[in-house]
């Protein structure tokens, strides 16, 4: 006897649909779960991005932390009202502070009171309202109250955003072994200048020894009071050295004489009479005779001749 199944097709029919909407159900929930990935995704890349960005940051923070320290430098930064904010160890250094002071400092602490007047009236104002001032100035050394030369540069920091000025910055030079070193070439080129001068004045009244106990000083050129007072000191010099007995002095090439450099004549031949020398003048032409008769200049006590040969002639006939 066999079984006979009947099947009831509404039912079959509300089975299918409700599994067809549960399948629907579940690819919506996986079509979203694949949504909420993908964002979780985007959400993970940009996580990752701006981790790398704020690393660039923190290296690029570094980097330009890293560049005041190791700056030679003095480097600042201060509140619009004055108060120190930061200094680099070089600035430490250089002013003789420690970073305990830092907080007790203000603008006006670097400066002598001297030259607080010239900061506050002049380049604080400047540096507001042109956003730099740049010049030599000094600053004070904190601990030995020695001034410290430097090319103050002293600028704004601004609000990116608004362009207000934030605080007040300066980046220093100390001018301490510039000013030395210009001290020292001011020195050496006055010491040259010194030397040359010496020796143009040597050159301008040489001193020949033309033989045992006799020497010659050759003038050529004007003749003017300066000039007179170095050939009497040269010329004592030569006595005293050469321990002349004679002293020719020949003025063949000088082109003038007035009263002073008769009375340096005069008083010259004095001189050499004391170191127990004679006085030679040779070499007066017509024209000066004129001027020293008339200015009548007494020249009783030196002997005077015609020419250089003639002197010569005389200081080597004189007895040792």
């Amino acid at each position: 006897m066999g079984t006979d199944v009947r099947l009831d097709t509404g039912v079959v029919s509300g089975e299918v649909r409700a599994l067809r909407d549960d399948v629907l159900r579940l690819e919506q929930e996986l079509a979203r779960r694949d949504e909420e990935l993908a964002e979780h995704r985007r959400e993970l890349q940009a996580l990752y991005e701006r981790e790398a960005r704020l690393a660039r940051v923190e290296d690029e923070r570094k980097r330009l932390a890293a560049l005041p320290q190791n700056s030679s430098d003095f480097i600042g930064i201060a509140s619009m009202e004055g108060k120190a904010q930061y200094l680099n160890e070089a600035g430490m250094q250089l002013v003789g502070l420690e970073a305990d002071d830092l907080e007790r400092v203000t603008i006006s602490s670097f400066f002598f009171p001297e030259d607080l007047t010239y900061a506050v009236e002049h380049i604080l104002p400047e540096t507001v309202k042109h956003g730099r001032w740049v010049g030599e100035f000094r600053f004070r050394h904190f601990k030995t109250g020695a001034p410290i030369p430097v090319l103050y540069n002293s600028f704004l920091i601004k609000d990116p955003d608004s362009g207000q000025p934030m605080a007040l910055a300066t980046v220093t030079a100390d001018l301490t072994e510039r000013k030395r070193a210009e001290e020292e070439r001011v020195r050496l080129k006055d010491e040259v200048i010194r030397v040359q001068a010496a020796t143009l004045r040597e050159l301008s009244t040489p001193l020949l020894r033309i033989g045992e106990g006799a020497v010659l000083m050759p003038l050529v050129g004007a003749m003017d009071s300066g000039r007179a007072a170095a050939v009497l000191e040269r010329l004592l010099q030569g006595v005293s050295t050469e321990q002349a007995r004679v002293v020719l002095l020949d003025i063949t090439g000088v082109s003038n004489v007035d009263t002073q450099v008769a009375d340096a004549l005069i008083q010259t031949a004095r001189a050499v009479r004391l170191l127990g020398a004679r006085m030679v003048l040779t070499g007066i032409r017509p024209e000066i005779a004129q001027v020293l008769v008339g200015l009548g200049v007494d020249l009783r006590g030196i002997v005077t001749l015609g020419s250089l040969q003639s002197g010569i002639a005389f200081a080597i006939q004189q007895p040792r």
